[in-house]
């Protein structure tokens, strides 16, 4: 697939919704340039994402976030998902994915369990601080509920970033998806062939525990 300027697919899903699946899936389609959680908290790229999670006029946004994404065929989870209309006005033509888990309790408890879990929590406080404290204040504001504090109704948050998400994009250009349903349904969206190879499951919550908790040895 040859590749575009500006991402032509944009996940709008956040963490523990299958957002490392779908990367993978989309490789597989042949986008050879996905834009991940991973790389936004790259050293090279993260001092250009606080200032993007900061930015207060829209110019400034929409001139840094075509240049961090300049290249790109698609995006998948945060800190891009709490970008996707912003994305929509650079490449208008793009099509939009919403990963979705089979419940808010299923989600909440692999938040909890992953990224919300003490171990997490301390690697946000002693690393990348330039990135993480613009994207916890950005996360609150998108998602309307801060995912750090104890007391947030997780469950009512989840479902209030995929009301949002529904309400914002246009209904044709939106697949609302979970992973477990496989190619099918993905591959009819992005109107390309279904590959003869399984659908990438990665990212489980117990491997996803167990990275954390080395990361957070090892500091």
């Amino acid at each position: 697939m040859a590749p575009g300027k500006y991402p032509r697919v944009i996940g709008a899903g956040i963490g523990r919704t299958g957002t490392n699946s779908l990367n993978e899936a989309l490789s597989v389609l042949g986008h050879r340039k996905v834009y991940k959680f991973q790389d936004a908290i790259s050293f090279e790229r993260r001092r250009n994402w606080a200032s993007i999670l900061e930015a207060k006029e829209k110019d400034v946004l929409m001139e840094a976030l075509k240049k961090e994404l300049e290249g790109y065929d698609a995006t998948t989870d945060t800190p891009c998902s709490f970008y996707v209309k912003e994305i929509l006005e650079i490449n208008p033509s793009a099509k939009v994915i919403l990963t979705v888990r089979d419940s808010a309790e299923v989600w909440a408890e692999s938040y909890a369990e992953t990224i919300n879990s003490p171990s997490a929590k301390h690697m946000r406080k002693t690393m990348f601080q330039e990135f993480f404290v613009p994207f916890l204040i950005k996360s609150a504001g998108v998602v309307g509920a801060d995912l750090d504090d104890p007391k947030t109704d997780l469950k009512k948050a989840y479902e209030g970033w995929i009301a949002r998400v529904k309400a914002e994009i246009l209904p044709e250009q939106l697949l609302v998806f979970n992973v477990k349903e496989g190619w099918s349904p993905l591959c009819e969206f992005l109107d390309v062939p279904v590959p003869d190879v399984p659908f990438p499951h990665v990212n489980h919550r117990e491997d996803t525990k167990k990275m954390i908790a080395r990361a957070a040895s090892s500091q």
